[in-house]
Formats: structure tokens, sequence, C-alpha cells
């Protein structure tokens, strides 16, 4: 059997794949955190009517802004010939107010709304309406691409529900608002097959494989061959030339039998694939994003069922759907964006007697925090892992107190010594050798009686033995 190399990887603990054997502890997922204030973005100007929904929010270094662009519309009830009728909903008809419009932010957190000039509304350019120019159904920013002018890229897609299939046209922009056609659009196709794409999310460059991902409801959107929605990915080199989408993540045994996968959106993150696959009720009309994990972009791990965002409570914004965006990595933090519903359909409009909601939330989570294993509050729980070789000279970990307290957090200890692959401890780097670390931090540097340098062991093999107690423990990195 070949030997793992992990080089300087960060290794998460979300999967066993350097798990040897674990004791007294468990791995636990970590759901991500609302906000206090949120929601962050509602409606409060004349062009926003009552419902906000959000796109995926960017960071452009060229312009030091998070950027978020979200529609803005105005649902509004009423009585049509016995029926309930709703303008500006899916079938119904359209209203008066229908944009998409641009939020910026330094920090992520507080958010405004600039006076962009481009678009009147009621006689006023004073607004952060969008053009239509400026508009791409998905974009995203790839930091892949060496040519200013194709920083953006941008799909287009023709096509709609009631069409037999669907197309993608490609375009590329400078700065996300002039966008230049590709000229072999359209890049996708799907009438030949009679069929279309749900909900689609595209990734952008993966790292990982090396090719460009687009992550969709491939099953005909209300067509699955199985009856119920589900999730395909495509590849492709150069966003011209795609993959046949292959299905990689159906509902299973475990599942109720009203639960569907709607979308999901990936990132790739220390080696891994992270998702956010939205679990649909059907029967309960809800929504709320699962966190899946993958190392091959394929094979996806579920052992982690609960919510990782969990719906707001009766009467809040988010009490009946939680429809996220991709992760987004800031510093020591990872905020997550989302549109949060009171309301799935039509019916449920009818019982808020038209008062539903649909802002724009914010949570966060940890550096590293989707998942973690947990030591004992008394005795040490145990961790060992995999024999691997590594490349690099020093240990650090990102480790956190299990126990937060009005006055602060409860002391944690943690110890890791090096043993070979048969266990024996290494000399010099025994439990006894290990020098303590107490204290929370994202690069806690790993020493034994005051000496951190690894230089001698890379190449391995080594295992490494986790002593801990009170702590969690997110990832070790090599460095």
């Amino acid at each position: 059997m070949a030997l793992i190399d992990i080089g300087s990887t960060k290794q998460l603990f979300v999967d066993d794949y350097l798990i040897e054997s674990m004791s007294n502890t468990r791995q636990v997922m970590n759901p991500a955190e609302k906000v206090a204030d949120n929601p962050i973005i509602q409606p409060d100007r004349p062009w926003e009517g009552n419902h906000l929904f959000g796109h995926q929010v960017i960071y452009d270094d060229a312009d030091q802004l998070f950027k978020l662009r979200y529609g803005a519309n105005q649902f509004t009830m009423r009585r049509a010939d016995g029926e309930t009728v709703i303008e500006g909903y899916e079938g119904g008809p359209p209203s008066e107010i229908s944009f998409t419009c641009l939020a910026t932010s330094t920090d992520g957190f507080h958010w405004e709304k600039p006076d962009l000039g481009l678009v009147e509304f009621r006689g006023s350019k004073r607004n952060n309406i969008l053009p239509d120019s400026a508009l791409m159904g998905y974009y995203f920013l790839d930091g892949h691409e060496e040519e200013a002018a194709r920083r953006y890229k941008g799909f287009k897609r023709v096509g709609t529900t009631r069409t037999p299939g669907m197309q993608f046209h490609l375009f590329y922009s400078p700065d996300g608002m002039t966008w230049t056609p590709e000229e072999k659009n359209p890049v996708i196709d799907t009438t030949p097959r009679v069929g279309r794409w749900g909900p689609t999310e595209f990734m952008g460059w993966d790292p990982i494989r090396q090719v460009y991902a687009v992550h969709m409801e491939n099953c005909l959107h209300r067509n699955s061959p199985i009856r119920r929605r589900l999730i395909g990915r495509a590849e492709s080199p150069d966003l011209i030339h795609w993959s046949e989408p292959e299905t990689i993540l159906l509902p299973d045994e475990q599942d109720p039998p009203d639960l569907e996968f709607y979308s999901m959106d990936v990132i790739p993150y220390a080696g891994l694939y992270v998702g956010l696959l939205w679990n649909f009720r059907t029967n309960q009309a809800t929504h709320h994003p699962q966190i899946v994990f993958s190392r091959d972009g394929i094979r996806y791990d579920r052992r982690y069922r609960e919510p990782y965002l969990a719906r707001g409570p009766q009467g809040s914004f988010d009490s009946a759907s939680v429809f996220t965006d991709s992760p987004l990595v800031v510093g020591d933090q990872i905020l997550i964006y989302y549109t949060g519903r009171n309301w799935r359909s039509i019916e449920t409009l009818e019982e808020l007697e038209g008062k539903g909601m649909a802002h724009i939330g914010l949570a966060t989570s940890p550096l590293d925090g989707f998942v973690s294993v947990d030591g004992a509050k008394r005795n040490f729980s145990e961790l060992i892992t995999r024999s691997f070789a590594f490349s690099g000279n020093r240990l650090t970990l990102n480790v956190a107190s299990a126990r937060q307290r009005a006055w602060g957090a409860d002391p944690c200890e943690v110890r890791v010594e090096l043993l070979r692959p048969n266990h024996e401890s290494l000399p010099g780097y025994g439990f006894e050798d290990a020098d303590p670390i107490t204290t929370s931090g994202k690069a806690q540097l790993v020493s034994w009686q005051g000496q951190s340098d690894l230089g001698e062991l890379a190449g391995g093999p080594i295992k490494l033995h986790f002593y801990f107690k009170n702590a969690k423990l997110y990832s070790f990195q090599f460095a």
C-alpha cells in the first residue's frame, strides 16, 4: 500500500481518510451561526419592493470590495376569477418592480447600496439598480484567468421550464459590468437530449481536478427517473467544451420519503470539496442546507445529516427556506450568505395573508470549523492518525476550547505524540516530552521540550497521537 503523502496541505477531521482510531471522542458537525443583526440586507428603497433574494457574493481584489448582486421584486397577492394570483411570482402577471441591484461592503458584514446612476426609476437615476446589459444569470470571478479582460465569467441561460431544452451562453468581462460574448456560443445545449437542468451553480475553476465545474439539478427538473430531484456535475477544460452531466448525489434510504436535492454550492477547501446541499422537503415546503464533503468531487460523504444552517423560528424572515450561496473564506472566518424566506409556495403565502418576506442573511463559521473532534471535559480523549509522509519542519494545530462561559473559556489541554507505523513512540516526541497547548488558536505551534523543528522527520512515515481534553480539534498542518 502506498504511503499517504499530505505534503504541507492542511488536514481537516471531516472524514476518516487520516483517522486510524479514536477513543472517548467523536466527530461533531458545527452548524454555522447566524449574525446577531440579521437580515443584513432588507428592502428599504422604493425600487426594492418587498422581496430580496441573493446571488453569490464575491470579493474583488482589484476594487478591495465585497460585491453582492441581489434581486428585488414586488410580490402582490390578489384574487382573480376565484383564484389567488401573485404578481411577480412564477406564472403570475409581472410586477412593476423587478430589478437586480448592487450592494457593496468593505468588511462583508456592513453593506451599502451605492447610487450607480445607471437606470431610471420613477424619474430618477439615484439608485443601485443594474442595467440589463450588466446582468448575467450566473457569474464568477475567475482567479485562474490570466487575461484581465476575462477575469469575470458569466453565463446566460436561454430556455424555461416550459421549453424542451435550454442553452447556456458564455460571456467575458473585465469588471462584471460590460460583457463580451464567446464566439462559439452556445457552449452548453441540452435541447438535443430533450431535457433541461434545474437550479444550477457554476463552481468556476476546480484546482483539485484542474477543470471548470458546474453542479446542477440533474433530473430534467421535475421529471427525475426516480421521481426525486438529484444533483449532477459536468466539467470543462475551457468553459466551452463540457462533459455530459453525471449524477453524483441522490437521496438514500436514510432520508425522509419527501426529501429531494434542489441545488448545491461547492468550494475547494484544504484539498477537499465542501458542498452545501439544499435539502427540499416537498411535504413541508421547506429548504435548508446540509454540509457534505468529497475528496474526488464525485463521491460525497453525507454523514452529517442535521442542518448546517437551520431555518429560523416561526415569524422570522427565514422560517421556511434557507437558500445558501457558496461559503466565502475571509481571514480567519468563513462567511455564508443566504436568502431567507418565510414562505415556499402560493399556499403558504395565502396562509400568511400575503405577508411574505424574503431578505438576505449572513452566518459565520470559524476557519476550518465545519467539523471538529471534541475532547472530554476531565479525562483525555485520543485520536491516532494513519501513517503518512509530510513536508515542512513544524506542526501547527487549529484548536479551540470546547466550553465557552460568560467569564471566558475553560482551559483546554492538547498534547501530540509522534509514533512510528508500529505505534512505537519516537524518542524525544512522546507524551511526557510534549509541551501542552492550553489556549485556543488558529495556528498553535506544537513542540516537545521547547523544540518544534521536525525537519529530520519530513518524508515520513509517522503517525500523530493526539491527547486532548476540553478542546475542539479542527485541523493540523505541517509548514
